[in-house]
């Protein structure tokens, strides 16, 4: 137990709700509990058997404030580890309110951000990896994520880093034996013996590192820009994708100044769309800066979208817009399908290579389902993969991972060089010690208040 204070706070979202909790946690759990909490079947919480529900009132100067179920967790049986009690009434914020309030008055203190996920960790209920997860898991933007926050809950990144810890210390220990006792008959170990054991951990740590953009994309969402010449159909798409209207849409030229961005779940990775300014030459300052900010937004997605007018022939602008997609994750879509076309399908590909080209109706909607398949195939591999490979979704961890990867990388060179075992240990070490950050194992308190600071109240 890390601390000798009871903590409350109201566990669900804020609003309206069938159903509210609050959440009570310490050594006093069950006093606190009882002095707000009458239950018709048991006299107190001390009586009440764990893991089981108890129908009761919220009571305040012996008038009700609200009915509902109250249950007590003995630790380490529980969230936290410690004695909890929880409070399940109607999802009145009036009511969760009054029920906080008394449970302060009962002698809880207010939790802060994220303190009951903080004392599993410190109880040695959860490691800094799962509950980073938890986190990961209110949030997921999609179907994906929560695969991913759900297997490192389950402690799968967990399982890698202390693995590879493990036989970074093996290798460590034989390396220091070596060098501690170089009169006794022990067999040093060679400088091939070592090298493998250097690219037996290298390797699967650069293939997790190299996986690290798909699980930004896993955890962010695809980064999509949808970019054009002004009045190409590039804001009615996105309005079409949305099925709302986001963006004003008019025949002014121009008329999108900024970028634009929102979220739609096709499939089951979220595509992060930037709606961009027109992309044309102009003296308009303020159109200007639209027009470089849409750029920078291109040179950063990880998906393209490039609308073009199907109505009208080519522009120069439009030439080097599909030269530019050339290499990259695109498709190219011809709007305004119910009008005439002057631009074929060859003349886009003999300029951006082999990408999807889809004609449709922004306007009208026609189009939209076939663009929307073809979205959804791009995010199938993510799809599969999620359930079956490892990812790092968190940025914390690719940092690590790569320091890590790096003093492996300076060893194995040390090792090619022919340098000192004390060298080479000196790199694994520092390895050993950049992996047991990700876990929590080698961290300070001042880092780990800070990622708990991130968490919501409740959590």
């Amino acid at each position: 137990m890390y601390e000798e204070t009871t903590i409350a706070a109201i566990a669900t979202a804020p609003g309206e709700g069938g159903i509210g909790i609050v959440r009570i946690s310490g050594t006093d759990a069950a006093d606190v509990g009882s002095r707000i909490f009458q239950m018709k079947r048991c006299p107190s919480f001390h009586e009440a058997e764990t893991q089981r529900l108890y129908y009761g009132h919220v009571v305040k100067n012996g008038a009700y404030v609200d009915e509902g179920l109250g249950v007590y967790m003995r630790g380490p049986h529980s969230y936290t580890g410690e004695d909890v009690v929880e409070l399940q009434i109607h999802g009145s914020m009036e009511a969760l309110r009054e029920t906080l309030t008394l449970a302060l008055e009962a002698g809880a203190v207010l939790a802060e951000r994220g303190e009951f996920t903080k004392r599993a960790f410190l109880n040695g209920r959860i490691d800094l990896t799962q509950a980073e997860a938890v986190m990961d898991v209110i949030t997921a933007r999609g179907s994906v994520a929560l695969t991913q926050a759900e297997s490192h809950l389950a402690g799968a990144l967990s399982r890698y880093v202390r693995g590879v810890r493990d036989t970074l210390k093996d290798l460590i220990t034989k390396l220091e034996v070596t060098i501690d006792y170089p009169e006794e008959d022990i067999e040093d170990l060679t400088r091939e013996e070592t090298e493998a054991g250097l690219r037996a951990i290298r390797e699967p740590m650069a293939a997790l590192l190299a996986r690290s953009e798909r699980g930004r994309i896993i955890r962010e969402g695809l980064r999509t820009a949808i970019v054009g010449r002004p009045n190409a159909g590039k804001s009615s798409l996105l309005n079409a994708l949305l099925q709302e209207e986001r963006a004003i849409v008019t025949d002014v030229p121009g008329t999108t100044r900024d970028t634009i961005e929102e979220s739609v779940r096709i499939g089951g990775v979220p595509l992060v769309l930037m709606d961009t300014a027109g992309l044309r030459r102009t003296a308009d300052q303020v159109e200007k800066i639209g027009i470089e900010r849409a750029k920078r937004s291109m040179e950063r997605a990880d998906l393209v979208l490039a609308v073009l007018d199907g109505s009208r022939p080519l522009t120069e602008e439009d030439r080097r817009l599909l030269s530019s997609l050339r290499g990259r994750q695109a498709i190219v879509i011809l709007n305004k399908y119910d009008l005439p076309q002057e631009v074929a399908v060859k003349d886009v590909t003999a300029l951006a290579g082999e990408v999807p080209v889809i004609s449709l109706s922004a306007r009208y909607g026609s189009g939209v389902d076939e663009l929307e398949e073809v979205l959804a195939e791009m995010t199938e591999a993510q799809d599969a993969d999620a359930g079956r490979e490892l990812f790092l979704t968190n940025l914390r961890h690719v940092e690590l991972v790569k320091k890590a990867l790096a003093a492996v990388d300076r060893a194995l060179s040390s090792c090619r060089l022919g340098m000192p075992a004390d060298c080479i240990a000196v790199d694994l070490t520092e390895s050993w010690h950049a992996l047991g950050e990700i876990t929590g194992d080698t961290m300070d308190d001042d880092l780990i208040a800070s990622i708990f600071k991130n968490f919501c109240v409740g959590k």
